[in-house]
């Protein structure tokens, strides 16, 4: 779910491209060449998934137009502003961050979706909440310390 979150941004339609590309996987499992590399397989599915639900919503908003929300509740801007920050990261960062922080998964989980060592997320990590912290400091979001 979290690489269609990352794709999407948005819980019910992350959820509905993760059944699809179950779908999907189940029914080209005849196709996948190294059983081994089943999770970043299944992954690469749900990323295509999700590009086209995306691209779908996005004509569907263009037709329609995008309501407009007021909100003053100040956990919702901080939640808003968090969300801002993570769809301004490179790809790779955002979905570590995600799969990670979202999606509550270990090193070793997000290590066979995304077929990456632990190194690799570990860096990637620490990247993304530096470039997070940047984001939002310039955003007026101050660290408290």
């Amino acid at each position: 779910m979290a690489v269609a979150y990352n794709v999407l941004g948005d819980h019910q339609l992350a959820e509905d491209a993760a059944q699809e590309a179950f779908a999907r996987g189940l029914v080209n499992l005849g196709k996948l060449k190294k059983p081994g590399k089943f999770a970043p397989w299944l992954a690469q599915i749900c990323r295509n998934v999700a590009v086209d639900m995306a691209r779908t919503r996005a004509r569907e908003v263009r037709a329609e137009g995008v309501p407009q929300r007021h909100e003053c509740d100040h956990e919702a801007v901080a939640v808003r502003a968090m969300r801002a920050a993570i769809d301004n990261l490179p790809t790779p960062m955002k979905e570590v961050v995600l799969l990670r922080y979202y999606n509550n998964c270990s090193y070793e989980q997000i290590s066979g979706v995304l077929g990456l060592s632990k190194m690799t997320i570990n860096g990637r990590l620490t990247r993304a909440k530096r470039k997070l912290l940047r984001i939002l400091e310039q955003n007026g979001f101050r660290e408290n310390r």
